[in-house]
């Protein structure tokens, strides 16, 4: 992993060392295109980052470089209607609003807004840009936007794309902090969701 700045290197210890222990990683290489999500999606990446074992969703998968507090990269595949893009594990409290096949793609963003906050218990969240997209070949949206996580005041940023393809939800999505991280990775991160195939 790469050099850390040194402010942000001491929040991502503590971040790293509360994470579960039966957390495990996986090294995606270089050399072919990685199976994403159980077949969901494909992509080739341009250098090699590290799969968490832990799934956000059935067909979810998470990508980092330097720890998840640093840079994370999130794949959710063939969501179906009735499907939350994250696993609906606060249904009690704060239940996740579920994608639906007739959905516009401007309510599409706002599934994901929703399920995003809700997922991080985020209540600070600014779109900063939301313009047509592709994901792969398929039309669909983009969206930039900036949040804080609850008791910090590193402001983060982030960059979603959204397409529904053949009736089924795709997201690729990237956050960072705003401090060096994000605008190191987000030229790779955004030519993978140039290339990526939707299955």
């Amino acid at each position: 992993m790469r050099n850390l700045i040194k402010p942000v290197a001491i929040a991502a210890a503590l971040a790293l060392a509360a994470q579960p222990a039966q957390a495990g990683w996986k090294r995606i290489e270089t050399t072919a295109a990685a199976d994403i999500g159980k077949g969901a999606m494909s992509v080739k990446p341009d250098s090699e980052w590290n799969r968490w074992s832990r799934r956000p969703s059935n067909t979810g998968e998470v990508w980092t470089k330097d720890g998840l507090y640093l840079n994370q990269l999130s794949f959710f595949g063939q969501i179906a209607s009735g499907e939350t893009i994250y696993k609906d594990r606060k249904k009690k409290d704060r239940p996740l609003p579920a994608f639906k096949s007739d959905m516009l793609l401007p309510d599409v963003a706002e599934l994901f807004q929703s399920n995003f906050s809700i997922e991080h218990d985020i209540t600070q969240f600014e779109v900063t840009e939301l313009s047509p997209g592709k994901l792969g070949s398929v039309d669909g949206l983009k969206m930039s936007y900036e949040y804080a996580l609850p008791g910090e005041r590193l402001q983060r940023k982030g960059e979603a794309r959204m397409a529904i393809h053949n009736g089924k939800l795709y997201v690729v999505n990237f956050a960072a902090p705003k401090l060096h991280y994000f605008d190191h990775d987000i030229a790779e991160v955004r030519g993978m969701m140039d290339r990526v195939v939707l299955k």
